[in-house]
């Protein structure tokens, strides 16, 4: 449930967009980077986004990638913005720029399921190359960079006190800090081989529906983070974020991922070989997004804890397994 307050905020954005009063809205079930509310007008539901995160600028050239995509005969949908009575597909407001998109039929995929990830990968394929033909300048932002980076967290080492200090253990602010140097000495390597253009930057079963008869993927949402990056950076996370890395039978999971890629476009030599970094660079660098909401007073402690213990956990099975990635990555589709 919305506070009042939030609700009268809410009734004025409805009204800018030419919705009537009787629309109904609720918080939609995931998201913690932005406030979305699902609308529902009868029969037809819509999403409202503020975002926490991008500017009215961001948010502007999201949309012009959206349009592209919607343009480009996938067989999956992606989010459509809607334009208020003033044409604009974005109004600023004080708690973030606003959009309204039109709601995408499906349900999240199961993807325990061998079948739902290689389905998944064609999907993480055909969008990788559809986005080849946005300009890398139209992006958002760019995931080349430097995964420490973060304006709130000028410093890694200063970090980790202020976490020790807040009740992170000193063990867990440890491990941060001599991962994030290891990524940092190890981020150079293989980088300029890698292909690179505009990526969609958080694929994963959070940002997936399918549909709930067929199983095929319907739709991939959440474009905020699209920038340019390495193309393989797309394969990364939505390994990361599929959970396919984190069970006994990983390898049969990774491989059906993979052969779902593969099928529109097996990975080089070089992004197979960089695919374990990285996935240690991810963990590294979620767990430093998360503590700078947490500095920026929109996070809780317990969720740096979180990231901090997946990244203890990314960085055990690396150690083990990095190797077997790289071959499962280097073989997929051959």
């Amino acid at each position: 449930m919305t506070a009042p307050a939030d609700l009268e905020f809410l009734g004025r954005l409805l009204a800018a967009w030419g919705f009537p009063p009787d629309t109904t809205i609720s918080r939609a079930e995931q998201g913690t980077n932005n406030q979305t509310f699902v609308l529902r007008q009868g029969s037809l539901r819509f999403v409202l986004r503020v975002s926490q995160t991008l500017s009215a600028a961001q948010v502007g050239a999201e949309h012009r990638i959206l349009r592209w995509l919607r343009q480009a005969g996938l067989p999956f949908q992606v989010p459509e913005p809607v334009a208020a009575p003033s044409g604009d597909t974005v109004i600023e407001t004080a708690a973030g720029p606003a959009t309204v998109c039109r709601w995408i039929p499906g349900v999240r995929p199961d993807l325990t399921d061998q079948t739902a990830l290689e389905r998944f990968g064609r999907a993480a394929g055909l969008l990788g190359e559809t986005l080849l033909g946005v300009p890398p300048e139209g992006g958002l932002g760019d995931w080349r960079g430097d995964p420490m980076a973060h304006p709130a967290v000028p410093h890694v080492g200063t970090l980790c006190r202020q976490l020790r200090a807040a009740g992170i253990s000193a063990e867990r602010a440890a491990h941060l800090d001599a991962v994030a140097r290891r990524v940092r000495q190890e981020r150079p390597v293989g980088g300029g081989a890698l292909p690179t253009q505009v990526i969609h930057g958080d694929l994963g079963a959070s940002n997936a529906l399918v549909d709930e008869d067929t199983g095929e993927v319907s739709g991939l949402l959440d474009f905020e983070f699209a920038g340019a990056g390495f193309l393989v950076q797309d394969v990364m996370a939505a390994l990361f974020n599929s959970g396919a890395l984190e069970t006994r039978d990983w390898q049969l999971r990774t491989a059906a991922f993979l052969r779902g890629y593969a099928s529109v476009r097996p990975l080089d030599a070089a992004e197979a070989d960089a695919l374990p970094r990285l996935l240690l660079a991810r963990a590294v660098g979620t767990a430093l997004w998360r503590a700078g909401r947490w500095l920026n007073g929109k996070a809780q402690l317990g969720e740096v804890a979180d990231r901090i213990r997946k990244l203890e956990d990314t960085t055990r099975w690396l150690d083990a397994n990095g190797g077997k990635l790289r071959s499962l990555a280097a073989t997929a589709g051959l």
